[in-house]
């Protein structure tokens, strides 16, 4: 683990400097790839639950994140302790019933219309009508119908 500065002398040989050096630079390199920096793809833990989201700020050891297809007033400050991964752990679980690209059927007031799954959050899907005129919005699987 991680310990603390090491305080290197050098009147050991060169294997003790390795045996204490070693680790210190394992851990420096460790660190620096788990860094997060703004525009990250991140996990975020809410209420025990991770959710996809991005870093928008680091500050302090905290990281200002956005909870994806989530309105900016969830944005929150959080500790290291409640984010992980990366791009390639970020990556929402895939909904069991549709994927981005498909074509689908949501309705929009009472009427089903035509719309294209965007992207798949959280118990939730990113659609866009094709009428232009309805827009976008993110609908849970129960409204959405295969074409």
């Amino acid at each position: 683990m991680c310990r603390g500065p090491v305080r290197l002398t050098f009147r050991a040989n060169e294997h003790t400097a390795m045996r204490y050096l070693l680790p210190t630079l394992l851990c420096v390199i460790t660190l620096t790839a788990n860094a997060q920096k703004a525009g990250d793809k991140i996990q975020i833990e809410s209420t025990g639950s991770w959710y996809p989201g991005k870093v928008l700020e680091v500050k302090d050891g905290q990281f200002f994140v956005a909870y994806d297809g989530w309105s900016e007033t969830f944005n929150e400050w959080v500790g290291p302790d409640r984010i992980k991964g990366g791009p390639a752990e970020a990556t929402p679980t895939a909904l069991t019933k549709f994927k981005v690209g498909d074509k689908v059927e949501v309705e929009y007031g009472m009427v089903p219309e035509p719309a294209t799954i965007m992207e798949v959050g959280e118990n939730k899907y990113h659609i866009k009508y094709e009428n232009t005129v309805f827009g976008d919005k993110w609908v849970p699987e129960g409204q959405i119908k295969k074409l």
